[in-house]
This record gives structure tokens, C-alpha cells and sequence, in this order.
């Protein structure tokens, strides 16, 4: 999961920073003509410009705040509903596209790449591993998109691909171009279009067949009409990847495949409504978190935040955290978690406004609170801080502190999707139980 994901939708997360008293946005990049956010970047970081030692926040004053209004609930789309394929006019499917998965599967990866770039060799590789962990709930669509005029073979390549397609040998010739890519990267054109002749032998087709194939009007015209599909795009470079019709950026490991896949299937697991109340104002209520480290015991302030509470309990006694685990865990600063796909992405299907206190602050360590996005909505994520963090007072909802095993919460494994070159496993949360007294 490590590098950046960019889902061009505008989910634009809060950003906290704890080296500054104001939090911004990161800044991303832009691909027209849409909005970009980095949704593996949580919503509670550090900054992202001339970002300070996570280890050793700075000491912001504490400000005066007044009592937010009563909570209020809304249902919010776990997935923004937002057809980019359709913005763009390129067909979700196509008659001659190669694919693989059930047709009816919940996600579908559509994938331009070209057979000259290593990227794509190991984006391939990962696809097929990653559809056959997940099977029925994922197709996987390939669609070449040479480049000759920077990868001179890329649109020989792709010529190939669709030739050997003709002679039902489509599959054999994809893994065969990206399992060999070592051995003709370095040809010239002439000598790769050699290469291929011999290698169409291997797969039974004769020279004569294999060279009209190579010229035939349906194998022009199909590769004609992806790369007039994927330059309507105005991205100049593959592989780039649809998930369920939004284009995302993300590494090529199975990691972050595979969060994305799981943020994409939340829905089925999602809310429609939002929780009835289910807490009684006259009881107290403790949630205990079970790790692979060792109990966490909180005290929950439905006293002070009913509303998210409440949220928080329905969440816990419906096994929605459940397996989860803590994602983003930054030493000195705070351990994220509370999204079942892992992704920095996941709600429950609806967003509570921020209920805030003064008699609440995050003055300590130990502090249990909701996680925001843009629209200041929280859902299910949360995070446990490591320290005093003044400048979050007044902003986020805090429902809890941590009363037993706070030696738990600082033995959780450090990692940082945005930033770890290697991130290592995150530790899981088994379970979340909710006790009333």
C-alpha cells in the first residue's frame, strides 16, 4: 500500500497538520479535467509541505472553542457516484475487448497499458494474481495503448496481440509479450517483427497467416479505435487503471490493488440510513478493542457526543470494525484506523457533523476520535493520539479515552502509506466490543 493513490473524483479528505495551527489540503496533481486527491493519504497527517519531525509535534496553544450545535446525520455515497467513462464518451465495454471474471462481478479493473513498458508487465502480473484471490467479485478488461512515437515496438505489440487474436490465441501472445519482454525490448523494430514471426510459429500460426493477420483490417481498426479511446483521456503515459468506471493511480503491488478492490466492495457491506439510536443516555458504555498486541479498553463520552457514539456502538456491535486494522500508525503523533477496505477511504454510507466541547480537548495522549473528510462529515474511522494535539480542539469529535492498555496503542507497528518506501503489515484490530453499565 505504499506510494500514492489518486482516485480522480473529489473525495478531498482533511488534512491535519500537526507541525502547523491551520490544516490545507495536500497538494496533488492535476489530470483535466478533474479534480485529484491522494485517498491513501489519511485524513488526520502530517503536512505535506516542508513537513516537521512526525515524532515531535509542535505545542499549539489551546483556543477557545464553543459547543458545536446538536449532531446531525446524513447519508453520504461510500463511492461518489461518478462515471468517468461516460464524461469522457469511452464505452465501459466493447464486443472485442479481452477480459477475464464474471461478467456480473461487484468491481471491474479496466486497464490500459502497453507491452513496452515493465509497469505494465507487473501491473499484469498483479491483476491476474489479484483476481484470483477475489474471483466472482472482480473482472479484469485489458485494452493496449501504444505509443510509438515513445516506445517505438509498443504499437507492433500491439498489432500482435489482436493478429494472434484472430487465431483465438489472444491470452497465449499477451503472457508471451510480457513474460519475454527482456528478450526484445532492446531489438529494433525490424528485428522485433522478426521475433514475433518466429514466436507465432510456437503458437501454431504459419508465416503466411501470421503476416496477413498482422495486416488485417480488423486487428488495425481495433487498435486504431483504443488509442483514439485512451488520447481522449489526455494522459500522455500507461498504465493507468479504472476501477468501476473512476480512474485511479496507484502502485502496482498487490497491497494496493487490493485496498482498492475492498474500498470498492464496501458498499455492499455499507449503510443505506443512518444508525437509530441505540445507546440510553442514563448508562455508561466502554468499548474494548482486541489486537494481535493486547486489549485496549476506552471510555466512551455518550454523555458529550451522543450522536457519534451512538455511530460508534452500532458500528462495533455490528462487527463493522471487525479485522479491520490500524493503517496509518505515525508514532508521536496519532494510529488510524476504522475502514474495513484499509484504503483511507471507507464510510459506513453516512457522515455525522462534529460534535465539540470545550470540556473536551485533546490535551492528552489516549484520546479516541472521529476522522473527518472535506465536507467536515465523520463516519466510522478514527484515530487514538500519542500526544497532546491542541490545534485538532474545537475541530474533531472525540467520543472516548483510553483507560487500560495504552501500551497496546504504543507497540502498534509504524506505518505511513504516504511516505513508507516498504510498509510493513498493519497490525489488525480482531474486534471491537461495547460493554453497558
Amino acid at each position: 500500500m505504499n506510494k500514492t493513490v489518486v482516485l480522480i473524483v473529489t473525495f478531498a479528505f482533511l488534512l491535519v497538520s500537526c507541525a502547523s495551527n491551520t490544516a490545507e489540503p495536500a497538494a496533488s496533481p492535476t489530470l483535466p479535467p478533474t479534480t485529484t486527491v491522494a485517498p491513501l493519504i489519511p485524513s488526520v497527517t502530517a503536512p505535506a509541505a516542508t513537513p516537521a519531525p512526525e515524532t515531535t509535534p509542535s505545542v499549539v496553544p489551546t483556543v477557545a472553542f464553543s459547543a458545536s450545535p446538536p449532531a446531525a446525520c446524513q447519508t453520504v455515497p461510500v463511492v461518489p457516484p461518478v462515471d468517468t467513462l461516460a464524461r469522457y464518451d469511452i464505452p465501459a465495454s466493447r464486443e472485442d475487448d479481452h477480459a477475464y471474471g464474471a461478467a456480473d462481478a461487484k468491481v471491474t479493473i479496466l486497464s490500459y497499458c502497453n507491452y513496452q513498458k515493465a509497469a505494465c508487465k507487473t501491473l499484469i502480473q498483479s491483476l491476474t494474481e489479484l483476481q484470483q484471490i477475489y474471483q466472482d467479485e472482480l473482472r479484469v478488461v485489458l485494452r493496449q495503448f501504444p505509443q510509438p512515437d515513445v516506445d517505438d515496438k509498443s504499437l507492433i505489440a500491439a498489432h500482435a496481440a489482436e493478429a494472434a487474436a484472430l487465431e483465438n490465441r489472444y491470452w497465449e501472445m499477451n503472457n508471451l509479450l510480457y513474460t519475454r519482454q527482456s528478450e526484445w525490448l532492446d531489438l529494433s523494430p525490424d528485428e522485433f517483427t522478426s521475433w514475433l514471426t518466429t514466436q507465432a510459429g510456437s503458437l501454431k500460426i504459419s508465416p503466411a497467416q501470421w503476416e496477413s493477420n498482422m495486416t488485417n483490417e480488423t486487428v488495425l481498426t481495433r487498435v486504431a479505435q483504443t488509442i483514439a479511446d485512451a488520447t481522449s483521456l489526455q494522459l500522455s503515459s500507461t498504465p493507468f487503471l479504472f476501477f468501476n468506471n473512476i480512474l485511479v493511480k496507484t502502485s502496482l503491488d498487490m497491497d494496493s490493488l487490493s485496498v482498492l478492490v475492498d474500498y470498492f466492495l464496501l458498499p455492499e457491506k455499507a449503510y443505506t440510513t443512518c444508525p437509530a439510536i441505540v445507546i440510553d443516555s442514563s448508562k455508561t458504555y466502554t468499548a474494548t478493542f482486541t489486537t494481535e498486541k493486547g486489549a485496549i479498553v476506552i471510555d466512551l463520552f455518550n454523555d458529550i457526543a451522543p450522536v457519534s457514539v451512538n455511530s460508534f456502538v452500532t458500528l462495533a456491535r455490528a462487527g463493522w470494525y471487525d479485522g479491520s486494522a490500524f493503517f496509518r500508525v505515525i508514532p508521536g503523533f496519532v494510529a488510524q484506523g476504522g475502514d474495513p477496505s484499509n484504503s483511507g477511504l471507507g464510510t459506513p454510507g453516512y457522515g455525522i457533523s462534529a460534535e465539540v466541547d470545550p470540556s473536551l480537548r485533546f490535551d492528552a495522549p489516549g484520546l479516541l476520535a472521529l476522522n473527518q473528510n472535506s465536507d467536515g462529515l465523520s463516519g466510522s474511522q478514527f484515530f487514538i493520539t500519542y500526544t497532546p494535539l491542541p490545534e485538532m480542539d474545537g475541530r474533531f469529535t472525540i467520543i472516548g479515552r483510553v483507560i487500560e492498555g495504552m501500551s497496546v496503542v504504543n507497540s502498534l507497528r509504524p506505518r505511513n502509506p504516504e511516505s513508507d518506501e516498504i510498509l510493513l503489515p498493519a497490525d489488525v484490530l480482531v474486534s471491537v466490543t461495547i460493554e453497558e453499565n
